[in-house]
């Protein structure tokens, strides 16, 4: 691969952004000039990053936003279809992401697109411009070649992110709905056909799933079908997430030298990553079991005040803690209720700590029942409490190193840059 290559996601905190940046440095690793722009002004360490300055003030944005949205969509505003979404989910507060496919950014006014040779999208929602964005791409900047790695189903969808808890169903993200019913499905298609309108002339677009689940909802859907469809499995640092001694990993973190279920996400309180589910388990537990827990997140909520036995460290960007505390985990709890390739699942399973999760999205791809984690049989907090409660006492037998050694290969960061650069060199 020769030329520059620029890596555009939205934010550059959480579990996105982290799989982008861990792909952009490894390409760093290879030789590759290759850049990051994003939104994000977090102060996380990223080389050659690039911070995307808008042209329009903040306050006009809004107002002209509110008004493009009414003359185009026929809404009151974006968050009235998302509170939509919210009541539908039972009133949570965070739950259904949902994002349209115009905004008033333009990307291609940055530099550091301009100066590129390949774009590698990534995720972004909320800032990238279906109609903008693709025609400049296409008829100024002379069709610059794209790779668009997905990390959930909104790039191919009419607006959700994933479709659990609404009226539109798993298998309709992708497809238009022929008699829509209510205001969700019908926001649903305009913003599909918008966005099948901005790609009809693109061609050099490959797009990359993390798991064959995303993979299969992609290749399928009405916007990608006609393009080549891959699935590269995220990688990550294995000289960092890798196994540590588990009675000194405890002593740093300052831990008890005994059981140990850990729980980490970016948002505690994020009803897709199913704490709510854990906590139901627990209570069942408690009589049977003596776990310490260990939790890594934000708690905006103040949720773990209802735990004593908890050990909360925040949220936590550091990749050496974050390895230190899967490694003073006995076990990794993954209640997912809806998630693609999650990267804590490979973080715990690259440091030797098996994994106790649901079924979900691209989750049974890398953890093999009884080889380094427990899939339990259903999203259902009886039955993740039944397989906590065997792992307690001694049921599943699991070889820590063997686990770390066979996951280092498989997502090992630079193995999948390589995977990459071949797709890059097709276009």
């Amino acid at each position: 691969m020769k030329g520059k290559v620029i890596h555009i996601s939205t934010l550059d905190v959480g579990g996105a952004a982290s799989a982008a940046i861990r792909l952009h440095k490894a390409l760093l690793s290879l030789g590759i000039d290759s850049h990051f722009l994003t939104l994000g002004k977090s102060n996380r360490n990223i080389p050659n990053k690039h911070i995307y300055e808008p042209l329009v003030e903040p306050i006009s944005l809004l107002r002209v936003l509110k008004k493009s949205i009414k003359v185009k969509l026929g809404l009151e505003s974006p968050h009235d279809i998302y509170h939509q979404q919210q009541s539908m989910l039972g009133g949570e507060e965070k739950g259904m992401g949902f994002s349209f496919p115009n905004t008033l950014d333009d990307i291609t006014q940055s530099p550091i697109y301009q100066e590129a040779d390949l774009i590698h999208l990534h995720w972004v929602a909320g800032w990238l411009d279906y109609p903008s964005f693709f025609s400049k791409n296409h008829s100024l900047f002379g069709d610059k070649p794209i790779v668009w790695t997905l990390h959930d189903l909104n790039p191919f969808s009419g607006g959700l992110h994933y479709a659990w808890g609404t009226s539109i169903s798993e298998v309709q993200m992708g497809q238009q709905i022929p008699h829509p019913s209510d205001s969700l499905q019908k926001t649903h298609n305009r913003n599909l056909q918008i966005k099948l309108q901005s790609l009809h002339q693109i061609e050099r677009l490959k797009i990359v799933s993390p798991s064959h689940w995303l993979q299969k909802q992609s290749a399928e859907s009405l916007l990608f079908s006609k393009y080549e469809n891959y699935c590269i499995h995220n990688g990550l640092d294995v000289q960092v997430f890798k196994p540590y001694p588990s009675e000194w990993a405890r002593g740093i973190l300052g831990l008890e030298n005994k059981k140990t279920l850990l729980f980490v996400a970016d948002g505690i309180d994020n009803v897709y990553k199913g704490f709510h589910i854990l906590f139901e388990a627990l209570k069942l537990i408690e009589a049977k079991t003596d776990y310490q827990y260990l939790v890594l997140g934000r708690d905006e909520k103040n949720i773990l005040t209802h735990f004593q036995k908890v050990k909360y460290l925040g949220f936590v960007q550091d990749e050496l803690l974050m390895a230190l505390a899967y490694s003073a985990a006995d076990v990794f709890v993954l209640p997912s209720l809806t998630d693609n390739f999650p990267n804590t699942m490979i973080e715990a399973i690259c440091c030797g700590t098996p994994v106790i999760a649901f079924p979900t999205g691209g989750i049974p791809e890398a953890i093999q029942h009884t080889k380094n984690g427990i899939i339990c049989e259903k999203s259902d907090y009886q039955l993740l409490a039944n397989e906590l409660i065997k792992f307690y006492e001694g049921e599943y037998r699991f070889d820590r190193e063997k686990i770390a050694q066979e996951s280092a290969k498989k997502f090992n960061a630079i193995a999948q840059a390589k995977q990459y650069l071949d797709i890059y060199d097709s276009l």
